[in-house]
């Protein structure tokens, strides 16, 4: 069975629903992304529903609509899409199972019952009973346990653990690409939206307020993503301080770092919010922060003369890791990137603050993740590789999709980068006019191409071997050789650009995935 992205499975479930043509624009408007990727993920769809004897018919300046032979088939497979829905995974879809998993995370560890669940959601005992059913395979990969007692039901587990599945929830809640014409500071508007309707105004207020002082004492902001993640635990912190019902932290020895200006930084901030709530924190509260602050990536601003980068935004380790792997993934795709600075130094940043969430078991969620997966499909499967053959050597934990995706994106833009300059020789045989038309729109789309000459294709061979470019444009076919050809029109249209892109950097990575997969049978 071919799998499909969470994404593509909630556009599947729409479309079981219509009974009209459904068009690309507002599909991409309903799950906030772009026509493009509609397209991607129903060609995607497409190949799933083949084993369902279904497709998605498709006609244009209608839309799309699912369309089978035999309409129990159509009854068949929404029956099973909507039971996946019912799963451990659904949860999130689910909004009455996320406010009760909310309020059981919110409240540990005090306890509740089935009957003051059923009262409050107006719903049966034997639902709530399947509703706990299902919260309990969602929170156990999360370390926690759903207790059921004659006294009561509560979620049993340590602090950092419950901070972290009721993180998931509110991620979840968030839809960071909501329309939206006023950005709240650093929040996104989706960002802003979960967070208000979760903690209230004035706590959302205040947390800002503390981290824009934080970012101005550290000397540099932190990456979007990173910023959401510890502005949401710290509003869970104090949500669950003022509640009463923070958990002891057995682990916790006391630790000295009086000498690290980041804890100094995290110090005053648990004091700002003592102050803020009226209430006094555990002391491993101020290493808490500490470890989110240390965990979080850099936003590196650059300018004309490079990226803006801190001496202390490096460790050897992280050093080490980045140069194996660099040199892995270039081994990979027979395509040598260890001299790529911008690469370097996007990966070193990146990496020291992952290695500290490997290390305090942080979650950093990647909103881009399922994009990732679909568009950089061989990028991202090349990176999963080499991540898992150099971070075994460092840490026993494994490295998240969402931090495999992090980390495709650096490789995807150095790949794209070694294209940006070759030395192509054009072969055109429908007059000079064209050729010098070709000449300049390749010039266009790539502008720090070297064009080294415009021949026929009597003179390509020999001028190939004279030259030895880098890559051959033809509108005409040619003999096959060593060098690589891209048959285009003369006209050089975007579907011409593609071709040049896929020859360059799509076949090249598609064929080192194979090379790879092969060698593992």
């Amino acid at each position: 069975m071919k799998m499909i992205t969470s994404r593509q499975h909630r556009l599947l479930r729409f479309l079981l629903q219509q009974q009209e043509y459904a068009t690309l624009l507002s599909l991409a408007e309903q799950f906030a992304v772009s026509e493009k990727t509609i397209q991607r993920d129903l060609n995607i769809i497409n190949d799933y529903l083949a084993e369902w004897n279904i497709r998605a018919d498709k006609k244009a300046g209608a839309g799309v609509l699912l369309v089978a032979e035999n309409m129990a088939d159509l009854l068949q497979l929404e029956q099973k899409i909507n039971g996946e829905n019912d799963d451990a995974g659904g949860i999130m879809g689910h909004a009455r199972r996320v406010k009760i998993a909310s309020q059981l995370l919110s409240e540990t560890p005090k306890e509740t019952s089935i009957n003051k669940l059923s009262e409050r959601y107006f719903i049966s005992n034997a639902s709530i009973v399947n509703d706990l059913r299902i919260i309990e395979e969602w929170i156990t990969p999360l370390g926690l346990q759903l207790i059921r007692s004659q006294s009561g039901t509560r979620i049993k587990g340590n602090e950092n653990s419950v901070r972290q599945a009721m993180a998931a929830l509110i991620n979840g809640l968030m839809n960071h690409q909501e329309p939206g014409s006023v950005n709240h500071s650093r929040l996104d508007p989706g960002s802003y939206k979960a967070l208000v309707q979760y903690f209230g105004e004035e706590d959302v207020a205040f947390v800002q307020a503390l981290l824009q002082e934080m970012e101005q004492a550290l000397a540099y902001p932190l990456g979007e993503p990173y910023y959401i993640n510890i502005f949401t635990h710290i509003l869970i912190m104090m949500h669950r301080r003022t509640r009463g019902n923070l958990l002891d932290n057995p682990g916790y020895v006391t630790r000295s770092h009086v000498d690290d200006p980041v804890f100094v930084v995290a110090g005053k901030m648990v004091a700002e919010i003592e102050q803020r709530i009226g209430l006094p924190l555990p002391e491993d509260e101020v290493w808490f922060i500490y470890q989110y602050i240390i965990s979080s990536g850099v936003l590196v601003m650059e300018n004309q003369s490079g990226s803006l980068l801190h001496a202390e935004l490096f460790s050897d380790e992280a050093r080490d890791i980045t140069l194996h792997l660099v040199t892995k993934f270039s081994r990979l795709i027979n395509i040598e990137l260890n001299l790529d600075q911008q690469l370097y130094e996007g990966l070193v940043v990146h990496i020291r603050p992952l290695i500290n969430r490997l290390n305090y078991q942080i979650i950093i969620r990647n909103p881009l993740l399922d994009d990732i997966k679909n568009e950089l499909a061989d990028i991202y499967y090349l990176t999963r590789i080499a991540v898992e053959q150099v971070f075994v050597r460092y840490t026993p934990r494994a490295v998240s999709d969402d931090e495999v995706g992090y980390l495709a994106v650096h490789f995807q833009a150095a790949v794209e980068r070694q294209i940006a300059r070759k030395r192509v020789l054009l072969v055109c045989s429908t007059g000079i006019g064209t050729s010098h038309l070709l000449k300049s729109r390749i010039l266009r789309a790539f502008p720090d191409w070297e064009i080294v000459g415009v021949v026929s294709s009597a003179t390509a061979q020999s001028v190939t071997q004279q030259m030895a470019p880098d890559l051959v444009i033809s509108t005409v076919h040619l003999p096959e050789g060593e060098t690589p050809v891209v048959y285009v029109t003369a006209f050089f249209n975007d579907a011409d650009i593609r071709r040049v892109t896929d020859k360059l950097i799509t076949e090249k990575l598609h064929q080192a995935s194979e090379a790879y997969a092969v060698t593992q049978l």
